[in-house]
């Protein structure tokens, strides 16, 4: 028990330190390339601006990374909402969508559900706005992710 309780322990400090180390490169990187045009800072984290990809792609491609998010509160609101709306969204929503997917699985969850204030670009976004709707609607039952052709 004490090896385990070490080996743990080791490895959550690695796993911290890897992070800590990958976020320090990606703000050293970004203060270095300002005028790249494939990064762009926009609402939380970067995010890199995708050319070329069309409008089934994009939907594909947001729809896995709503349902991988790491967070089950989070994977379980954005899984719901993207079969209910992502292919009614149009291609402004859906790049607003994949700039707001870029922020941290907490803070996408609670200002949604209006824990916290979102802010103000973020609340801005008609996409977020649908998505503030759903969570209402959601409510408190329980639910479970969709099947992935279940998306309508």
């Amino acid at each position: 028990q004490q090896y385990l309780r070490k080996t743990w322990s080791k490895a959550g400090v690695q796993l911290v330190s890897r992070h800590l180390s990958t976020t320090l490169q990606r703000l050293s990187s970004s203060s270095s390339n300002n005028n790249n045009e494939n990064i762009d800072e926009g609402i939380g984290l970067q995010r890199k601006i995708r050319t070329g990809e069309d409008i089934h792609t994009m939907q594909r491609r947001l729809q896995y990374q709503m349902r991988k998010r790491g967070i089950l509160e989070t994977d379980l609101l954005l899984s719901t909402f993207a079969s209910d709306h992502l292919t009614s969204l149009s291609h402004e929503e859906l790049v607003d969508l994949d700039a707001l997917l870029s922020n941290i699985d907490w803070d996408i969850f609670y200002w949604a559900t209006n824990k916290t204030p979102a802010p103000e670009e973020v609340q801005r976004m008609s996409v977020f706005q649908k998505l503030q709707q759903h969570a209402m609607r959601r409510g408190t039952g329980i639910t479970r992710m969709p099947d992935l052709d279940e998306s309508k």
